[in-house]
């Protein structure tokens, strides 16, 4: 069996359309959180996710969404294009949103969109945030989303390992597998980012694909939402 496994699209319908078009066929697609927030086409996203019917798990920008307590937490400019998120998308994909599972299992593997021991919030970029929940995972894996930045944390004779290419890589846990954001990499290539895991195999396969940056800038600037989240897009920080 096959999944595709997709996070952060964050409303750029432009890199979910052409990992959609680069996806070899799966048995099922799985998003790891944030289908909004920082992009200018949220009800886009939402309507395709949902229509395909994906395993979708809540990001912290889909909670913000649905729980206004949590933008004290976001810089401004992160706030303004949640809030007019809200404004833009109606109420029943807020339902939707709202309803989204924190973490879920599949084939014994945890899905969370940010960590094991916090599923929507902490980051997980060094050695030492990633040995806390490599430890936590009692040799399993997990798959997770949040940072933007693909790659495996693992474990090897004690020592805490990180690997990322664009190549396929056999899973041992403790592992914790980042697939990278679809809608705003930020490992400094302006290529949507997912992967594809063969449960049978034991394998995990990042890919990179590239898509119209201008027109996910230009959805972004016809919003009038910051102008600092259609910039970055040109270089994938």
């Amino acid at each position: 069996m096959k999944i595709a496994v997709l996070s952060d699209i964050h409303a750029n319908w432009q890199g979910l359309e052409a990992v959609l078009e680069d996806c070899p066929p799966v048995d099922e697609t799985l998003c790891l959180g944030d289908v909004v927030g920082y992009g200018g086409d949220p009800t886009r996203c939402v309507d395709e996710v949902v229509e395909r019917g994906w395993l979708t798990l809540v990001g912290n920008h889909d909670r913000a969404c649905t729980d206004p307590a949590i933008l004290e937490w976001f810089n401004e400019d992160a706030a303004t294009v949640v809030r007019w998120t809200v404004e833009e998308i109606g109420e029943n994909r807020l339902e939707w949103l709202r309803d989204l599972p924190e973490s879920k299992t599949k084939e014994r593997v945890l899905l969370v969109h940010a960590s094991p021991r916090d599923h929507i919030y902490e980051y997980v970029l060094d050695t030492a945030v990633a040995q806390a929940n490599l430890e936590l995972l009692d040799g399993r894996i997990c798959l997770h989303g949040h940072t933007h930045v693909p790659g495996i944390f693992g474990m090897s004779d004690g020592q805490v390992t990180h690997d990322y290419r664009v190549d396929t890589f056999r899973l041992a846990g403790p592992a914790l597998v980042n697939p990278g954001s679809v809608g705003q990499p930020r490992d400094g290539v302006p290529m949507a980012s997912y992967g594809i895991w063969d449960v049978d195999e034991g394998t995990f396969e990042f890919r990179r694909v590239g898509y119209d940056i201008g027109g996910a800038q230009e959805a972004i600037r016809k919003a009038k939402l910051p102008e600092r989240f259609a910039l970055r897009l040109e270089t994938g920080r």
